[in-house]
């Protein structure tokens, strides 16, 4: 499960650094771009207060997951991780977020953040608490792991939600019928 998985992947975050989007995909194709563009290591400083290196990305059949790596190693758990998922209904959501329950023991919900969003907290190596804010709009799901506040993680989904509905505008083709 994504959502759970999210904040176990922070501790291994110590790799080497990447300046732009790497891609790995599950059959182990690269490709150059992907939907972790629309979140900048500059927008994780400002949202988040975390220095942090361009994202890698692994893309699967179910989602996309951009781990941006802290720029200082001795802190792994100042990386960022940000999955996005489409085709989420809310029966799922339900289902993952009472998995998330019952393996952190609690979730809280956040209002005032997309269709159904609700936060869980897990300890890191090093006792550091990491954060996962999970964010249902629509069918696309959006999760933020950090060491961040919920707070700045809801700050960062609203941008990305926000970059989402801006592409999907700007990605609009028209067609001519022919006569």
């Amino acid at each position: 499960m994504l959502t759970a998985a999210l904040p176990l992947g922070l501790a291994a975050c110590s790799g080497g650094a990447s300046t732009s989007p790497t891609t790995t995909r599950a059959s182990g194709h690269a490709a150059t771009t992907s939907v972790c563009t629309l979140v900048t290591p500059a927008q994780i400083e400002s949202t988040l207060g975390r220095n942090v290196d361009g994202p890698v990305v692994v893309n699967s059949a179910a989602a996309t997951v951009c781990t941006y790596a802290a720029t200082d190693r001795s802190n792994a758990s100042d990386s960022v991780i940000v999955g996005f998922r489409g085709q989420v209904t809310g029966a799922a959501a339900a289902a993952e977020q009472a998995a998330a329950q019952k393996l952190h023991g609690t979730t809280t919900v956040v209002s005032g953040t997309g269709d159904n969003a609700y936060s869980y907290s897990a300890t890191a190596a090093g006792g550091h608490i990491v954060n996962t804010l999970v964010t249902l709009v629509g069918q696309t799901q959006v999760t933020v792991s950090s060491t961040g506040t919920v707070a700045q993680e809801e700050a960062l989904t609203q941008q990305i939600f926000s970059s989402l509905a801006g592409t999907a505008t700007s990605t609009t083709t028209s067609t001519t019928a022919a006569g």
